[in-house]
């Protein structure tokens, strides 16, 4: 069968990728840059060159589509929108033109959908999204593009959690100051969050893949144990191990860090880790998702707990010189 998985060369893609040719599945990685091809060198896998808003000429049609590309970051608000709303848009739009829809069109958004939880017990996937940041409400549009695709072709939406795990760049500086015997907290009070190792979101986007259900269900992945940020750091500090000195941060220094940042981003055209969207989500007290749902109809069981994932993603991290 064939499988066409956008944003194949990033962290998540790739794992994906290589687990669809373990399979023996005929996989096709859109591919916007041929130069940055690092974890897919030497696969099986078909490159295509191009990206959502300009398609290369699709060799065959597809049975599943696995949509993973997207932009998290931009110094211009209108990129989140032509990439993640348009560029869904038109990935739809290619789908439902072959000539036998795909069996499946599965679209990987985020919690930033679904919005910060009012507590420790998780939003549900049936509650009004309530997104904060540009990144948020472009994927909201893609998740209504998919839905109002529903009845042409099998839409599936997974909403995921902060994923970490090897060849993630997001959480690597977080382990880079913990490893220099730093452990930033942030204060006022506790901040808890749901986090998704790798391997189990890739079991969630197989399990989606073959599971039978209602097109245009949207289901919620991530470890069903939320976890705190101060927990994550001393976990952290333990899988590194290493005695970090915990180092307590106000608020108010990231929202000051985060508007020095923004007319520094605006004029070298970069986006940087701390700036005013970033903030908005940092300062809210739980970002936890309830994941009844995924259990329940597809089956889906954790099988990394904190400590474990954390001991694999430092063990990668060291092993390719990242730490």
């Amino acid at each position: 069968m064939n499988v066409l998985v956008t944003g194949g060369t990033g962290f998540i893609g790739s794992h994906l990728v290589e687990r669809l040719l373990q399979r023996k599945f005929k996989v096709y990685a859109l591919v916007r840059d041929p130069l940055n091809l690092k974890w897919l060198t030497g696969t099986k896998a078909s490159l295509l060159t191009g990206d959502l808003l300009h398609f290369p000429p699709f060799p065959e049609d597809f049975d599943y589509i696995f949509h993973l590309a997207g932009l998290t970051k931009s110094y211009r608000v209108e990129n989140f929108y032509q990439v993640n709303h348009q560029g869904t848009i038109n990935l739809l739009q290619k789908a439902v033109s072959q000539k036998k829809p795909p069996r499946k069109f599965i679209f990987l958004s985020t919690l930033a959908v679904s919005g910060p939880s009012p507590s420790l017990q998780g939003v549900k996937e049936e509650e009004a999204p309530r997104p904060l940041t540009h990144y948020g409400r472009s994927k909201f549009l893609a998740e209504e593009a998919c839905r109002q695709a529903k009845d042409k072709l099998p839409v599936a939406i997974i909403r995921v959690s902060a994923v970490y795990g090897p060849r993630d760049k997001d959480f690597l500086s977080f382990f880079q100051v913990i490893n220099k015997g730093i452990l930033p907290l942030v204060r006022p009070g506790q901040r808890f969050l749901s986090l998704c190792y790798l391997h189990d979101l890739i079991q969630a986007l197989e399990l989606t893949m073959e599971k039978e259900f209602p097109s245009g269900e949207i289901f919620h992945i991530a470890h069903p144990q939320p976890v705190s940020w101060d927990e994550l750091g001393l976990k952290s500090a333990q899988a590194l191990e290493r005695r970090a000195c915990r180092v307590y941060v106000p608020l108010w220094l990231l929202f000051l860090a985060a508007v020095i940042n923004f007319p520094k981003d605006k004029f070298t055209q970069s986006t940087s880790a701390l700036n005013l969207q970033k903030y908005k989500d940092l300062k809210q007290k739980y970002w936890i998702a309830d994941t009844s749902k995924i259990q329940k109809l597809l089956g889906f069981q954790a099988q990394y707990d904190l400590p474990k994932g954390l001991s694999e993603t430092v063990t990668w991290y060291r092993q390719h010189h990242w730490l």
